[in-house]
């Protein structure tokens, strides 16, 4: 069961950064022009296949079967709010796709300030899902 956790938590690092570093990389686009920023968009979209898609993955699969090895943890009410934060983390995942594949076909549409909410709500995530995981207050 230690390697099902470290695979876990692997996969949320990787995932969780990719996210990060994407969300950063693209609140820094609207500072470029032309042929500049559609690479930083390009780059953006490599990253986010590359890393996020795999790293949430890992993250997921490993934390099914981390259930299925611990299935008493499914009735523990932090758990339950664990997964609403997944869940929000998840529903970010899919915004910051569908707007770099927006910024793929209109690269003027970056807007900074949008970025730096989106990497705003991944690390309140981030910080609500390791509070629950480690602390298990509820």
């Amino acid at each position: 069961m230690g390697w099902l956790l470290v695979l876990h938590l692997f996969g949320v690092i990787f995932w969780v950064g990719s996210l990060l570093l994407i969300s950063s990389l693209l609140a820094m686009v609207s500072d470029e022009v032309g042929m500049a920023k559609e690479r930083f968009i390009l780059i953006a979209s490599r990253l986010f296949f590359g890393g996020c898609n795999i790293g949430g993955t890992i993250a997921i699969a490993f934390g099914i079967l981390l259930m299925i090895a611990l299935p008493g943890v499914i009735h523990e009410r932090w758990f339950d709010a664990k997964l609403v934060l997944v869940f929000m983390l998840l529903l970010v995942h899919i915004r910051l796709h569908r707007r770099i594949v927006a910024l793929e076909e209109n690269p003027s549409a970056v807007t900074r300030s949008e970025f730096r909410v989106i990497h705003g709500l991944i690390s309140a995530l981030l910080l609500g899902i390791l509070a629950l995981a480690v602390m298990k207050p509820i």
